[in-house]
C-alpha cells in the first residue's frame, strides 16, 4: 500500500495530514507513505519533524485581493500540475489524500489525470473552492461537520469523519479532575499556526486592564511576525505570562488551561472538543467564505463555546468577558460539558479515512 497526501499551508492542513499519516503507518506497518506541498507552508517544518517524506511543488493561493499576486499563482498552475504528474508517476500511489492548501489541488488534478484513485477531507463546515472542483474527480470525501453546500449529485461520496487531531489531546485535567477552582486562571490565546493580527494587537493593548482582573496566567502564540512586538507588551503585565510564535506541544498547553481565545479554524475546533477546554472563538471575517464563522457557530449553537465576532472584539469587550468567566466558574463547566456532550464518530476521524480508502482501494 502507497499513499500520497498533498496539500498543507497552516498547521490545520499539516497536523491533520500528520495524524492520517500516523494511522497509516500504524494500519500498513510496511506501507509507504509521501506528502506534498509547498516550502511556503508550515509542511516545510511540520513533516520532517514528524519524521515523514516531503516533496515540494511551487503553488500559491489564489488571493484575489491583489491583481499582480493572483496572475502570478494562475501562472504556477500548469507548472505546479505538471511537477506533480512526475510526482505521481515516479512514487506510483495506491491512493491519493487532498488535505485542503496550496498544493492540494495541482497534486490531486495531477493523479485524476492518471487515474489514481482519490480522496478530500474537508475540514471546514462550508467546503472550500478548491474541494468544489475537485470532488467530481474524487471516490470519497470526508467532512468534519455537516455540510451545508454540497450538491445532491455528490451526497453519495460523503463520510461524516469528524476532522483528525493529534491523539494526544485528552480532555483537561482542569475539568475532568476538578482542578478549575485552583487560585491561578490560565488562559491560552492563539489564532492558529500563523497567529492573529486582530487578537494580537487587542491582547497587546489589554495588558493594562488584564492586571486588575486577578491571578491569571497567559499562554499566548503570536505567529513569527508578531512575536517581538508582543512579548514588548507584555512586559507591563504583573501577571505570569508566556509568549511563543509557534507550541509544538499544545496537548500539554490544553491539559493545563481554563479559557482558549483563539480563530475557529476546524482543527482548533475539534481540539477544543477534544480537550473540553471552553473558549471564546473569535472567527478571522477574511476566511473563504465566512467559513471560520459557521465554524464557530457549530459549537456556540450548542453553547460549549462564545462566538465573538471581531467587529465587536475590543480591548473593554473582551476584558470584561475573562472578568465574567474568572468570577463564574460554573459557566465554565458547563461550557466544557457541554464539549463532552458532542457526538462524535465512534472511530477516530484518521481510523475512518483509512480504512475506507483501503476498502475502496481494493474494490
Amino acid at each position: 500500500m502507497r499513499i500520497i497526501v498533498a496539500g498543507g499551508g497552516t498547521a490545520g492542513h499539516v497536523n491533520a495530514g500528520i495524524t492520517i499519516l500516523d494511522e497509516f503507518r500504524r494500519s500498513f506497518p510496511s506501507g509507504r507513505s509521501l506528502f506534498v506541498g509547498t516550502r511556503r507552508g508550515q509542511e516545510r517544518d511540520l513533516i520532517p519533524r514528524a519524521g515523514y517524506d516531503i516533496k515540494f511543488i511551487r503553488a500559491r493561493g489564489l488571493n484575489r485581493e491583489s491583481l499582480p499576486v493572483l496572475a502570478y499563482s494562475l501562472l504556477l498552475i500548469p507548472f505546479s500540475i505538471i511537477h506533480s504528474l512526475f510526482i505521481v508517476m515516479n512514487f506510483k500511489p495506491d491512493a491519493v489524500i487532498g488535505v485542503g492548501g496550496f498544493a492540494s489541488g495541482p497534486l490531486v488534478l495531477a493523479s485524476a489525470i492518471l487515474g489514481k484513485p482519490i480522496f478530500l477531507l474537508e475540514q471546514n463546515a462550508v467546503m472550500g473552492f478548491t474541494n468544489r472542483l475537485l470532488i467530481r474527480f474524487a471516490k470519497k470525501i470526508f467532512v468534519a461537520f455537516p455540510l451545508s453546500n454540497i450538491k445532491r449529485s455528490d451526497e453519495h461520496k460523503v463520510v461524516l469523519a469528524g476532522n483528525p487531531v493529534r491523539s494526544s489531546i485528552k480532555p483537561s485535567s482542569r475539568y475532568s479532575n476538578g482542578k478549575l477552582d485552583k487560585k491561578t486562571f490560565n488562559i491560552f490565546i492563539f489564532g492558529g499556526s500563523q497567529g492573529a493580527r486582530a487578537i494580537n494587537n487587542c491582547i497587546a493593548s489589554s495588558v493594562p486592564m488584564l492586571n486588575s482582573i486577578g491571578p491569571i496566567k497567559i499562554v499566548h502564540q503570536t505567529g513569527k511576525l508578531d512575536l517581538d512586538r508582543i512579548k514588548e507588551a507584555y512586559k507591563e503585565a504583573k501577571f505570569e505570562y508566556v509568549v511563543y510564535d509557534y507550541i509544538h506541544g499544545i496537548d500539554k498547553v490544553y491539559d493545563d488551561t481554563d479559557l482558549v481565545i483563539a480563530r475557529s479554524g476546524s482543527s482548533t475546533i475539534f481540539e477544543l472538543i477534544a480537550s473540553r477546554v471552553p473558549s471564546i472563538l473569535v472567527p478571522l471575517p477574511t476566511a473563504a467564505d465566512n467559513h471560520q464563522y459557521f465554524n464557530a457557530k457549530f459549537l456556540s449553537n450548542k453553547k460549549a463555546a462564545e462566538l465573538m465576532e471581531q467587529k465587536d472584539m475590543s480591548c473593554q469587550s473582551l476584558v470584561e468577558r475573562l472578568r465574567y468567566y474568572i468570577q463564574n466558574v460554573d459557566a465554565l463547566k458547563t461550557m466544557s460539558n457541554r464539549l463532552a456532550e458532542i457526538e462524535l464518530p465512534k472511530k477516530r476521524p484518521e481510523q475512518i479515512i483509512i480504512e475506507t480508502i483501503s476498502d475502496g482501494v481494493n474494490d
